[in-house]
């Protein structure tokens, strides 16, 4: 490997100019792409309810399609909890149309249980929830990559459903993000273009390695999903630094942002970039 994409995830508890000032500034200069998470108020360690303010997620990646010109853009990523497939895919469907054809399918299946609680929306069990998620993925990549769709699952039933109009790219890359290696890693193997899970240099080789196994089980060659990782950086004092370990161990890295200052942040990616 002798490349690496550089990505950021802008957190989406800045003010709105400062997203915008951080996405063009890194678009500008190459990065690969620019990501927001999908959450409706902050994480907590009780799972308590709390104020916080979070732009919806891709309300920013459709008002940022404008804003930008060559970065591609995506959730990281939607949680499957909180939406149907097929109006995932006509969402990522429209924004590789407003974006001209730089939109990525992130998905994951959900997990932050605050958020959950106060909106009645079901968690579920994790087996009822990986179930789901495997189905929602199928759903999305199908309804992205097929003229028509019709499926019979458990969660979902579509017939001869279309997705119009359909993506500007000829395969519109789907990211599945998670490191659960019997059913997550599955999914990946099955359905990605693209797989993402934080970590280490170390935990992710690891995860990637199992990836590969989960590929073989189902004929797929692993090569073919890319792989993208990196971290919530604190110490934004030196970018290339931070990056370099991960050369040759994945072939994106994200920075994730923890709400440093911009300019320190905007530094840091910049400097990753070269």
């Amino acid at each position: 490997m002798t490349s690496m994409d550089v990505s950021i995830l802008i957190n989406s508890n800045r003010p709105w100019d400062e997203v915008v000032r951080i996405a063009q500034a890194v678009d500008d200069a190459g990065a690969h792409a620019v990501y927001v998470p999908d959450h409706f108020m902050p994480n907590t360690e009780d799972d308590s309810i709390v104020d916080g303010p979070r732009l919806e997620a891709w309300t920013m990646l459709s008002a940022l399609s404008q804003r930008t010109s060559s970065c591609r853009l995506g959730a990281l990523v939607l949680g499957g909890t909180y939406r149907h497939p097929a109006v995932v895919a006509n969402m990522v469907a429209s924004l590789d149309t407003l974006s001209g054809g730089r939109a990525i399918a992130g998905l994951g299946a959900g997990w932050q249980v605050n958020e959950h609680a106060a909106y009645g929306i079901d968690l579920m069990s994790p087996r009822d929830r990986s179930d789901r998620f495997e189905e929602s993925v199928h759903v999305v990549a199908s309804l992205l990559r097929e003229p028509r769709t019709t499926f019979e699952g458990r969660f979902f039933r579509l017939h001869d459903a279309p997705n119009q109009p359909a993506p500007v790219q000829e395969r519109l890359p789907v990211l599945v993000a998670g490191k659960g290696e019997m059913r997550t890693l599955r999914t990946v193997a099955k359905y990605a273009d693209v797989w993402h899970t934080w970590g280490t240099p170390e935990s992710f080789a690891a995860k990637s390695g199992v990836l590969d196994e989960r590929c073989a089980e189902v004929g797929r060659t692993p090569g073919d999903i890319k792989r993208a990782s990196g971290f919530f950086v604190e110490d934004l004092s030196d970018g290339a630094a931070t990056v370099a370990p991960w050369h040759g161990v994945c072939e994106e890295f994200v920075f994730g942002d923890v709400g440093r200052p911009a300019d320190e942040l905007i530094g840091a990616v910049l400097a990753a970039l070269g």
